[in-house]
């Protein structure tokens, strides 16, 4: 992949963005915040050197209006080294897809989505056709479906993850499925952060994004996480610059250097895509044995960074903790010892886990592959509410070294949520016997 040098100094590079915000919807719920959300971005990228399209936020678009400024976009993103674009407003998925909101959209069936409402893989489309060096997607538009009493069967709270083209980044102000918050002082929770982000010289995208992540989470007492998709980006991008004392130009360097005297090992692109899918489920869990198995394995990716900034902020934030928390009960016993029946992505298995206050260890028996059946479980952890651990799947046949790491959230009777690494990503539910 070409390397690319996205800061200077000068901040020579062209950045192009376009900024939506819809709160005046005329046949849904209104939404308080979307238009200071926008002002605030806008206001904020022009000071960081953006070219913002139309002068300015764009507020209020109806379905015609909202086509020609993405229009207007694709023309002025041609050849430039970033583009940026935010909608703050009401966004619904439907079968998977993801769809921005007009305020004088009504539909009332599922066939009238695709004329009423603005599908976010336009906007990608038109930005992966540009050439831009980078592309950065914000999505303030997980709030809740304003749809839902109508007959949109294929339509579910909250958005949908969505690969990212190559060279992009996706933030979601939450996770996938889950609804966040409009806010109620004026700006999203969200929105907020990222203004506050963006202008803090030093950080690069992914530090300013995992920044963001981390003040959310704070601001929403951990309700709301935000989400962050991407494809491999090489080279460096500063918002703000970089802090005072370092390099005058952001040379692309991978982010785990090997020492001075030992070239850094080429990443393959099979082991970068396995590294995404891996961050994609890692990336808010609070387990630091989590996070160090992941840099372990990924380090040397573009990955890499992202999980040793959240690994520093995690330790911060656990320095005062004097004991961990006890396991939550459920049925009246320890969550985790026992024995549990486990559905991973459609694959049958029995778990017995053995717990020892907030950490446990156990294995897993497959009832659907070939070869050895049985695989340790290692490094798990339940904190507030939340598990992680690691399945060590060397036995099953993958050549080298196979680990999968799984995240979720505490059920009345077990566990569920996602999982990634060796072998793909998934989703999983764990229930006790």
């Amino acid at each position: 992949m070409t390397a690319a040098v996205f800061c200077t100094p000068a901040r020579a590079d062209k950045r192009v963005a376009l900024v939506i915000g819809n709160s005046a919807y005329k046949n849904v719920t209104p939404l308080d915040n979307p238009r200071n959300d926008a002002r605030l971005i806008a206001d904020t990228l022009r000071g960081l050197g953006f070219v913002v399209v139309g002068g300015g936020a764009q507020f209020d678009l109806d379905k015609t209006q909202f086509d020609s400024a993405v229009q207007r976009f694709s023309d002025q993103i041609q050849g430039a080294d970033v583009g940026l674009f935010y909608y703050a407003g009401h966004g619904v998925q439907v079968r998977g897809a993801n769809y921005l909101v007009p305020v004088t959209a009504n539909p009332t069936r599922e066939s009238d989505v695709d004329f009423q409402l603005v599908d976010t893989a336009l906007v990608l489309r038109q930005m992966e056709g540009a050439g831009t060096k980078l592309n950065i997607v914000i999505l303030d538009a997980c709030r809740n479906n304003p749809f839902g009493g109508r007959s949109l069967r294929g339509s579910v709270g909250g958005l949908a993850q969505i690969q990212a083209p190559e060279g992009t980044l996706i933030s979601y102000a939450t996770q996938p499925d889950r609804v966040a918050r409009d806010g109620s002082d004026g700006n999203s929770p969200y929105t907020r952060a990222l203004a506050e982000a963006i202008r803090k010289p030093g950080q690069d995208i992914f530090q300013t994004f995992n920044t963001v992540g981390l003040a959310v989470k704070q601001a929403t007492a951990g309700s709301q996480q935000p989400w962050v998709s991407y494809s491999p980006i090489t080279g460096s991008f500063y918002f703000a610059g970089q802090s005072a004392g370092s390099a005058t130009a952001a040379a692309p360097t991978p982010p785990a250097p090997a020492p001075a005297s030992t070239p850094p090992p080429t990443v393959a692109p099979a082991a970068s895509d396995e590294a995404a899918r891996a961050w994609s489920v890692t990336q808010n869990t609070t387990s630091i044995a989590v996070l160090e198995e992941f840099i372990r394995q990924f380090g040397r990716t573009a990955y890499g960074s992202m999980a040793r900034a959240r690994l520093t902020e995690l330790k911060k934030s656990q320095v005062s903790v004097v004991t961990p928390r006890q396991l939550p009960p459920a049925n009246g016993t320890g969550l985790v010892s026992g024995s549990y029946d486990v559905d991973s992505s459609g694959y049958k298995s029995s778990f017995t886990l053995t717990g020892n206050g907030s950490a446990f260890s156990g294995s897993s028996r497959w009832t659907c592959c070939p070869g050895p059946r049985t695989d340790p479980i290692i490094q798990g952890q339940v904190q507030n509410g939340k598990i992680s651990f690691i399945r060590d799947c060397s036995g099953q046949g993958y050549p080298g070294e196979c680990k999968q790491v799984y995240t979720g959230s505490i059920t009345e009777n077990g566990a569920s949520g996602q999982w990634a690494g060796t072998g793909g990503a998934g989703s999983w539910t764990m229930q006790k016997r």
